[in-house]
């Protein structure tokens, strides 16, 4: 009867939750500028923050997994009638994660060097 608000609840919830996601970053921001801003205005030697640090390991081996763990979980439960090739889909997680992989061995041979 009112399987058409499944959708439609479900893009309002997500919208809700990226939208919340960045008003409360914007906030944490706001708070931390006039913290420094009033330290400043006092004469207190504010230690700025470093910017975080990347780590791509975590989140490639992740992906990587999450890829081939997909990949092969379509193309074993796949019907025999089902068009072939639908597993390489998986691939595109898998894709990225190999991009994060990538991306933190060049991070690290940065850093050695």
């Amino acid at each position: 009867m009112h399987e058409e608000w499944i959708p439609i609840v479900m893009f309002v919830v997500t919208g809700v939750v990226v939208i919340g996601y960045f008003y409360l970053t914007y906030l944490k921001r706001q708070l931390l500028s006039k913290e420094i801003r009033s330290a400043i205005e006092h004469g207190v030697d504010v230690p700025f923050p470093d910017p975080p640090k990347k780590n791509y390991l975590l989140p490639g081996i992740i992906w990587t997994l999450l890829g081939l763990i997909s990949a092969a979980g379509i193309g074993l439960s796949i019907p025999a009638d089902a068009p072939q090739g639908v597993w390489v889909w998986g691939l595109i997680p898998c894709a990225l994660g190999v991009g994060y992989l990538a991306a933190f061995y060049i991070d690290t041979k940065k850093k050695e060097e």
